[in-house]
């Protein structure tokens, strides 16, 4: 009896040590060939680095369609492995958006939800009966740290893709979304990006919506170099976006000094100039070439944008009223408005939508420097073609026959990285500044900048109201069609893309292999599983307890042996 009982305290002793050891030092082996649960070094270094507590309110909970629990699931997994590193400085939370009884409850929810940056869609399923239920989802999160918060969308919604594969995308891209806000939330300092200013760049407004989703990530200035050599050196990334007038000399110094210490650039030039008020006023406008005197500049840098105008038969309509006298307007096809497709391969743009342009021109990569990486980020379809300035644009004008488009897939946006040679490496700037001294760089150190033909992809519509308020759309917006477009997206990659030293953006190249059921040996042999799958575990009960009715006949059932 004593020795039994000292066997279930060993027992129960070694079972609890195990379990203690196994909370403390547990461990997984990933069987996957793409590594699907495992987490990057980057992402492990980023979180065993988090000092201040970060929450998260995940809204992918209750009732929902088989597709978005399992994306719920991805994130449950992914979330659980961050605790991992992170320990109890990480908390997170699934909460059902809808789980308000009153309608006008829910409703303020949505709303609260939607202001802090978290995408509402509205998911149609047809039931058994053959009516069409809708259920309202908000696939994504909110995070915060201290006073800070950003929010967190998992859904990507390319409408390239089908339903299996947007959400083998969404599946692919949560790591990525998610630590990508928990390095921002928990920076000890923001870095600080800019929009140039002082040569009639976009302004404040029409780039409202860019800057309200790069604050998610930087501090946003706006900046006039004013020719001062040090204007740019304490910031990150500066964006020169569609300016009209041209830069002097100083001014070009002051951007290529920052280039050669490092600093990244966005170039969003139009290389021709359109008067569009004067097309929908009159009927007709002039394409100009612009002057901005940067041609040398870029050139120097790897790229030419030509000045030419993109002509795209996979463009978006314009909205015009017909000359017949009907009030209503009524979208036309404009060829210089196209949607250029982004490139699968890179990090930048994979996944993305469409991106809308209006009127782009067209780049040219040149130069022989193997000290610069060039990249096609964006490029117009296999029916475009390009029109050299100067010439006139009519309202009216005719779309020409498709043999016509012969210039296809041309270069609307760039990425560059490497060593740069400067502008100014053959020229003294003693004179443009006698108090500079400094040794005048001739290379820049290792840098990345991108360079797009068309510096509308940054603004976003403005409208005046009877109020006399100005408020911005969101970028990409068309107010007519309710399409949004790729343009923010795409953006946002590109800065990220550019400032990012820590090898976060390349995990939006993770990839998992979508394994796929044959639908058509499915319909096919569903018959005959579901009665495999009903019939073969009751008739493997009924044989076990038959056999073991045997075994027991046999064992115990034997006649006693009689007693002499």
């Amino acid at each position: 009896m004593k020795k039994n009982i000292r066997q279930c305290l060993f027992l129960i002793a070694g079972i609890a040590l195990l379990a203690l050891f196994s909370h403390k030092y547990s461990f997984r082996i990933d069987l996957t060939a793409e590594k699907r649960y495992t987490l990057s070094p980057e992402t492990r270094q980023i979180l065993r680095q988090l000092d201040a507590p970060l929450h998260l309110n995940v809204y992918l909970e209750g009732d929902m369609p088989a597709g978005f629990r399992k994306l719920r699931n991805g994130i449950r997994e992914i979330l659980d492995d961050f605790k991992r590193y992170a320990g109890s400085r990480l908390s997170c939370d699934f909460i059902d958006p809808s789980e308000a009884v009153e309608m006008k409850e829910r409703e303020q929810f949505y709303a609260e939800l939607e202001e802090t940056g978290v995408r509402k869609i509205t998911v149609s399923e047809t039931n058994r009966d053959g009516s069409l239920s809708q259920q309202t989802l908000f696939p994504g999160a909110v995070a915060s740290c201290g006073n800070r918060m950003s929010a967190i969308n998992f859904l990507n919604n390319n409408g390239t893709l089908s339903p299996d594969r947007a959400l083998n995308a969404s599946l692919e891209g949560i790591e990525y979304e998610l630590i990508k806000t928990i390095r921002t939330l928990s920076a000890d300092s923001i870095e600080k990006i800019a929009f140039i200013t002082g040569h009639g760049e976009l302004g404040r407004a029409e780039t409202y919506d860019l800057g309200l989703e790069y604050a998610n990530y930087y501090d946003v200035d706006r900046k006039t170099i004013n020719g001062k050599p040090d204007a740019l050196d304490h910031y990150k990334a500066v964006i020169v976006a569609k300016p009209k007038e041209a830069f002097d000399e100083r001014d070009k110094f002051v951007i290529d000094r920052y280039i050669m210490r490092g600093g990244k650039v966005i170039w969003l030039i139009d290389a021709v100039e359109v008067n569009t008020d004067s097309l929908f006023s009159s009927g007709l406008t002039f394409a100009l070439a612009s002057s901005l005197n940067l041609e040398d500049q870029l050139f120097t840098y790897g790229v030419r944008i030509n000045p030419h105008l993109v002509q795209d038969m996979a463009n978006h309509p314009i909205v015009v009223t017909l000359a017949d006298g009907s009030s209503n307007p009524v979208p036309v096809p404009w060829l210089y408005h196209p949607l250029v497709n982004a490139s699968p391969a890179h990090v930048v743009t994979r996944y993305l939508n469409p991106v809308w342009l209006r009127y782009a021109g067209d780049i040219d990569t040149v130069g022989t420097d193997s000290g610069i990486r060039k990249t096609v980020l964006l490029r117009t379809s296999q029916h475009s073609r390009t029109k050299a300035a100067p010439f006139m644009i009519y309202l009216n004008e005719r779309i020409p026959e498709q043999e016509q488009f012969n210039r296809p897939h041309r270069i609307t946006a760039v990425l560059l990285e490497g060593k740069f040679p400067s502008v100014f490496r053959s020229r003294s700037v003693k004179n443009m500044f006698p108090d500079l001294n400094e040794p005048q760089a001739t290379v820049s150190v290792d840098t990345k900048m991108a360079v797009v033909s068309d510096g509308d992809i940054a603004r976003n519509d403005v409208r005046n109201t009877l109020q006399g308020a100005v408020p911005a759309q969101p970028l990409g917006y068309d107010r007519y069609s309710r399409r949004t477009f790729a343009n923010k997206d795409f953006l946002v990659n590109v800065l990220n893309y550019l400032t990012d030293d820590a090898g976060v953006m390349k995990l939006r190249n993770r990839e998992f292999q979508l394994r796929l059921l044959d639908r058509q040996k499915v319909n096919r042999e569903l018959l005959k599983w579901q009665i495999i799958n009903v019939l073969l575990p009751v008739l493997i009960w009924i044989c076990g307890g038959i056999a073991c009715g045997i075994w027991r006949r046999r064992k115990y059932g034997r006649p006693a042996t009689p007693i002499p």
